[in-house]
């Protein structure tokens, strides 16, 4: 008797739920028609941020470590002292050759007065010998101690040009005892501490730019002739949060790396007008790339990405053709893949709202286009509605009432 009664009232429950579901108000959304328009196609491809600048700097001069106060993260600007050797026997040479100096002076002031004084003596001669009031013997030896005299005052102003040439040597290596930044960054390795002997070449600190940031890109060999030839500025996604950036003036290196068959495509990296990603997904703002060794300026809620940060792209890749267009708002990523929620009712959406039921539809992204996906054809069909505003929310088989997105892409 009690099964009788529990499959009675489950006979008469199961139409009363039904209906209280067809009953329920639909859920308000936001959906927009699949296009059918020309694109051209992309590709895929990985890579990093690099800085524009990276440098192992040596050492170059040899002698103990003397002061050494920077660590890793500290950042430092174009001329900054890093690293300071002891100079000690250095500046001890150098007081050798300005005492060299002084004498050399002393000596050349010497050879200009002996000059001078046969100079005088030879004009007298010549002077006595036009009245034969001396031999010819005196008025050789005469020049012969001019001539004598000239050479000593040339080689005294030769020795003090040397003595000059070594001073500024050792001012030059005095001053390379300090090692200083070429560029703007920070400071990511030391190889040495404080006391440590180096010598001429000995690394001493690993610099990374802080101006310029690159993003190289690992592009596959099989497309290195179907990259776009009016390819001059393309999007990136930075990082795990994708945040967007632009790359600016590409060159690739004609190198393949016969293991991962691929080839580097380098391109400048600068940031969105905003800094961060927006919610619809709109294309970069435009702007200027930034001049070498200039930083790049940065939004206060979008720091720079660090060197080595992971980065995606779509290069675009042979010529345009008619595709499925989808916006990137209306994926919905599940465990088997990637879908959207369409909208199915009865009738073609003709005004600004359509009521229907939400159906799940997986779809195969081909490549991203801007604001868009473009999808392998036979899942949706041009005219389609795919909720992009409320498809969180939604399960197979809920009604919706949909607004309908027109404005244009």
């Amino acid at each position: 008797m009690r099964h009788r009664i529990a499959a009675l009232l489950t006979f008469l429950l199961v139409p009363a739920a039904h209906a209280a579901i067809q009953e329920r108000p639909p859920a308000p959304v936001t959906a927009r028609a699949v296009e059918q328009r020309e694109v051209g196609q992309r590709e895929r491809v990985l890579g990093s941020v690099r800085a524009a600048s990276e440098a192992v700097l040596a050492a170059l001069e040899e002698g103990p470590v003397a002061n050494f106060d920077l660590r890793e993260g500290d950042a430092v600007a174009t001329g900054a002292p890093l690293v300071v050797l002891d100079p000690r026997r250095l500046e001890a040479t150098r007081l050798g050759v300005v005492a060299s100096q002084a004498e050399g002076e002393a000596v050349r002031v010497q050879r200009e007065a002996e000059l001078g004084d046969a100079r005088e003596d030879l004009a007298a001669l010549e002077a006595a010998a036009k009245s034969d009031a001396i031999s010819a013997r005196e008025l050789r030896r005469a020049r012969t101690l001019l001539a004598s005299a000239e050479a000593l005052a040339v080689s005294a102003a030769r020795r003090l040009d040397a003595l000059d040439a070594e001073l500024a040597l050792l001012d030059l290596r005095l001053f390379d005892t300090t090692l200083r930044a070429p560029f703007d960054g920070v400071i990511v390795e030391r190889h040495v501490e404080i006391g440590e002997w180096v010598k001429v070449g000995d690394p001493l600190v690993t610099l990374v730019s802080t101006g310029a940031l690159e993003v190289w890109l690992d592009v596959p060999e099989r497309i290195a002739g179907h990259l776009g030839a009016s390819l001059n500025e393309f999007s990136v996604q930075v990082g795990p949060a994708r945040v967007p950036y632009r790359a600016v003036a590409p060159r690739s290196v004609p190198r393949v790396d016969p293991r991962s068959r691929t080839f580097p495509l380098i391109a400048t990296l600068v940031p969105n007008q905003t800094g961060v990603p927006n919610q619809k997904g709109l294309p970069p703002q435009k702007g200027l790339p930034p001049q070498k060794g200039v930083p790049l300026q940065k939004d206060a809620d979008s720091p720079l990405p660090a060197p080595g940060t992971s980065v995606e792209a779509w290069l675009p890749v042979g010529a345009r053709a008619d595709t499925l267009l989808v916006p990137k708002d209306a994926l919905v990523y599940r465990p088997a893949g990637v879908a959207v929620m369409a909208v199915r009712g009865e009738g073609a959406p003709t005004g600004d709202s359509y009521k229907g039921t939400a159906v799940l539809v997986p779809i195969v992204i081909l490549f991203e286009a801007d604001r868009e996906v473009a999808i392998q054809p036979g899942a949706l069909e041009a005219g389609a509605l795919v909720v992009t505003e409320g498809n969180e929310r939604l399960f197979p088989g809920t009604p919706v009432q949909a607004t309908i997105d027109r404005s244009p892409r």
